[in-house]
């Protein structure tokens, strides 16, 4: 398996007003298909207790280190990506799991 993280940002409200943007953290295995959504696993939990849930489905898929591959995976997407909306949820992200 070769996780990766495929990030999508999108517009909610109703009014130009009540415009919120949400970003949404999917773990994708590149090595099942070429395109999202045919390689999807599972979305990766906001903090570091979702990760220790046993019903938590990436820590049923990656096991005692969850915890680590998130890091590594939030890590390697921060360094690609441009989108200052996207840096900021994956930094608060990082920021999370550390606590």
């Amino acid at each position: 398996m070769r996780p990766s993280l495929y990030l999508l940002k999108r517009q909610n409200g109703r009014s130009e007003y009540s415009v919120k943007t949400e970003v949404q953290v999917v773990v994708v295995d590149r090595d099942k298909a070429g395109c999202y959504p045919l390689n999807f696993v599972c979305i990766l939990p906001q903090t570091a207790t979702s990760l220790g849930k046993p019903s938590n489905i990436f820590s049923k898929v990656f096991g005692v280190s969850s915890l680590e591959v998130a890091r590594k995976l939030l890590n390697r997407a921060l360094k690609k990506e441009k989108d200052d909306d996207i840096r900021k949820e994956l930094t608060k992200r990082l920021r999370a799991l550390k606590n």
